[in-house]
């Protein structure tokens, strides 16, 4: 492995110098033919026709360092491209440094011909990443001999993010990625859709469920629908056991001392993978990447700390539904058969996000994967209540066992039977919160209440009799506050209101309801700001500038700003709002979320300009920009300004559309293929008199495969029928005459693929 990687290394570098160069200006008439006329063959699914695309546009990832002089590799995984000039997605935890992934270069191999391992050629750099959602963007920057890419200068074949929200049960899909570590081809495995799990703060599809087998170094490569479209990313974190990786493979002499043993450097792996996040949450990221956008500075809060107690879940129960403000209505102890919604709540406590976290699920006492979610990095932040589960398909009958791991460390448990008809045992359901106004009706209902208020709780009840022992239970951050325990003495069903005594400090409440020494509902809810008659005031005096001074804006205050502006700073002023309080902040352009962070309040209670930075790579695109601010899924606060023409421009992603250039290049006189043969494609505005064997006139290249067969990566980009796109192509190889051709016709109704067949003369 180390040899082949050197070696390659050394070779790729050469071979992308001095491509252009090999080529001479001698060329000569071509003889070609651009497929057969008159045929009508009915295409093939998109997904089908794309595929060599597809696999060109996967990558294999490699975090390396530096020891004795030549590269060890510490991580491994795949990644796709989703942009031409060099923009890749893949998992957080492939390309971020770690303590098990030591790094100093992330090194991208490419696969050149699509029979054979990938080449190790650029390297990258992290755009942005998501620990939690353990997806990142990386962008090539480089070759491996430290050469660097100028920007636009790459004209990569890449794919499409598609709407992961029309995937559909059953659907079947295409993944694509490595199956191991760099020494095979890229390859395809196809599956179908089996259920999607729900996820806090993700929603009902934080992940896509399949049943395609899937190793672990596919994870970050990408998951397709019949559209070709990118839906998916496989994912997996290695699991791990007392801290350590259950499956690490050595795979090379990492400390010179002439044999692969246990004292070199290993490979984390993950399982067989059977879950993919959905490209739509990785749609922030990427859209930021695509613009050169990034998080800017912050408010000046205080360095955040590792927590130093022992992570861990606990108070679990099942839910057999979530509110849209993600609380759970109802608590369940067993559910009937034909139950299609079921959710697994818990606490957390000491969690960092990136940490790897498991649910594994078995149905009498038999391990069900369908259930389970495999290891992967939590999202949640430090603190708070988390669930996992499903809706939309029945769950079989059964005595289900639900097991939370955290870095391979069972946590905590609890079980359930599914089965049977339904259960007609008292229930309290549909906790919320509020208060009396003068004439008794309870107002501002919801999970987020303003300070000083006398806080009432309304909820649902059933199958309720006289005599029945009830209780009830709150909390102020999770510590006991008042508890009572009364017989019921109302009716079988309905709704009651129940005040609570005292008054309410900022803070988060928790509400329990019992019925016979049962849990039987729960629900949290946050006071904070002050009463006013539109609801609950946190925040105020939203504005915007383009500048700040040790938390101070110094530009003008405004809400349109002139094209090439380089930074946006949001400040707002704040009252009532208690350190440790999970909010939530967005960044938005034009409507879209380019980033979102939850996280515990860290700056005082009360304060003003508080701020957020939006930085860029260069300036700003034009768009509108805005910022909202959350607490408990609800909104409090949005501001929005302008910057230039107010509106992005056209084609922020990029678009995999066009036609396909593919064929074969054969010897004229024996018929056969002729490997390694070099076939190039200049842009549409260069005929083969205009090129100046230059990189930025060149649309594609492709070297024949030993059958003399070629595929050019980029698509070729449509013009109308009326007026089409003309290509130009060059034809070389060694030994033989080269030839060229100008006016290959593209537009709005050429077929895809253009099949280009060239046949060469010897010299």
């Amino acid at each position: 492995m180390p040899r082949r990687f050197v070696w390659l290394a050394l070779a790729l570098s050469l071979i992308v110098a001095l491509l252009l160069e090999a080529l001479a200006p001698s060329l000569s008439v071509p003889a070609f033919a651009q497929g057969d006329e008159g045929e009508e063959v009915a295409p093939p699914p998109l997904v089908e026709l794309n595929e060599d695309i597809i696999k060109r546009a996967t990558v294999f990832i490699m975090q390396t360092y530096q020891s004795r002089g030549q590269p060890i590799i510490s991580c491994i995984g795949s990644g796709t491209l989703i942009s031409a000039d060099g923009l890749i997605l893949t998992n957080a935890h492939i390309a971020l440094p770690s303590e098990t992934c030591r790094s100093d270069t992330i090194t991208i191999a490419i696969t050149v011909r699509l029979d054979e391992p990938p080449i190790p050629t650029y390297t990258a750099e992290i755009v942005d990443a998501s620990r939690g959602l353990d997806l990142a963007v990386l962008r090539i920057t480089g070759y491996l001999d430290g050469r660097i890419i100028e920007s636009g200068a790459l004209s990569l074949p890449f794919v499409e993010l598609g709407d992961s929200l029309q995937v559909a049960l059953d659907e079947t899909i295409t993944v694509v990625g490595y199956p191991d570590f760099g020494d095979a081809p890229v390859e395809v495995t196809r599956g179908t859709v089996s259920g999607f799990t729900a996820e806090a703060r993700a929603g009902e599809r934080a992940w896509i469920r399949t049943r395609a087998t899937i190793p672990g170094t596919m994870s970050g490569g990408g998951a397709y629908n019949r559209d070709g479209k990118l839906i998916g990313i496989p994912t997996i974190a290695p699991a791990r056991v007392g801290g350590t990786t259950v499956d690490c493979r050595i795979i090379q002499d990492s400390n010179a001392d002439g044999r692969a043993d246990a004292s070199d450097q290993c490979v984390p792996v993950g399982g067989f993978i059977s879950a993919l996040r959905p490209s739509r949450l990785a749609r922030g990221l990427v859209r930021a990447a695509t613009l050169g956008i990034r998080q800017g500075d912050e408010y000046p809060r205080p360095p955040v700390t590792l927590p130093t107690e022992t992570a861990r879940f606990s108070r679990l129960f099942f839910t057999t539904r979530i509110n849209e403000a993600g609380v759970a209505t109802n608590v369940v102890t067993g559910v009937p058969t034909g139950t299609s919604s079921l959710y697994l709540v818990f606490d957390y406590d000491n969690m960092v996000d990136g940490t790897v976290y498991e649910l594994r699920v078995s149905v009498d006492d038999v391990p069900n994967a369908t259930y389970s979610l495999p290891p992967t990095t939590w999202s949640g932040g430090r603190r708070g209540t988390w669930y996992i589960g499903s809706s939309g398909t029945p769950w079989e009958n059964g005595l289900y066992s639900f097991r939370l791991f955290i870095e391979g460390r069972e946590t905590a448990s609890q079980s359930l039977i599914i089965g049977g008809g339904p259960r007609e045992t008292p229930q309290f359901t549909d906790v919320v919160f509020g208060f009396l106004n003068p004439d008794g009706n309870l107002v501002g209902t919801g999970y987020l209440l303003p300070e000083g208020s006398a806080i009432q709780a309304r909820f649902n009840y059933r199958n309720m009799a006289p005599g029945i022992s009830w209780s009830y239970i709150w909390y102020f951050e999770r510590s006991e506050i008042q508890r009572d325990t009364q017989t019921w003495e109302g009716a079988a069903q309905g709704v009651w209101i129940m005040p609570a005594a005292g008054e309410f400090i900022p803070g988060q409440y928790r509400l329990e309801l019992y019925a016979e020494n049962a849990l039987s509902a729960t629900a949290d809810f946050v006071v904070a700001g002050g009463a006013q008659a539109t609801g609950t005031r946190i925040f105020s005096g939203f504005r915007f500038t383009g500048e700040q001074i040790s938390g101070v804006p110094t530009g003008p205050i405004r809400s349109e700003f002139p094209a090439e502006t380089e930074q946006l700073y949001a400040f707002f002023n704040w009252r009532l709002l208690a350190p440790g309080t999970l909010w939530t902040r967005r960044w938005l352009v034009d409507g879209d979320v380019l980033f979102e962070v939850t996280e515990p309040w860290n700056a005082p209670s009360e304060g003003e300009d508080f701020y957020l930075g939006l930085d860029s790579l260069a300036i700003l695109p034009d768009g509108t920009y805005g910022v909202e601010i959350l607490i408990s899924n609800t909104s409090v606060g949005t501001v929005t300004a302008k910057v230039g023409l107010g509106q992005l421009p056209v084609g922020v992603f990029a678009s995999a559309a066009g036609v396909q250039m593919s064929g074969r290049i054969t010897d004229a006189e024996t018929g056969q293929g002729i490997p390694g043969a070099m076939f190039l494609v200049l842009q549409s505005e260069f005929s083969v008199e205009d090129f100046l064997w230059t990189q930025s006139q060149v649309l594609g290249v492709s070297l024949a495969d030993s059958e003399g067969r070629f595929l050019i990566s980029s698509l070729l980009p449509r013009g109308t029928d009326e007026e089409p796109l003309l290509y130009s192509i060059l034809v070389r190889a060694e030994g033989y005459l080269p030839v060229s051709a100008d006016g290959i016709i593209v537009g709005e109704s050429t077929e895809s693929p253009v099949t280009i067949n060239v046949e060469l003369s010897h010299n």
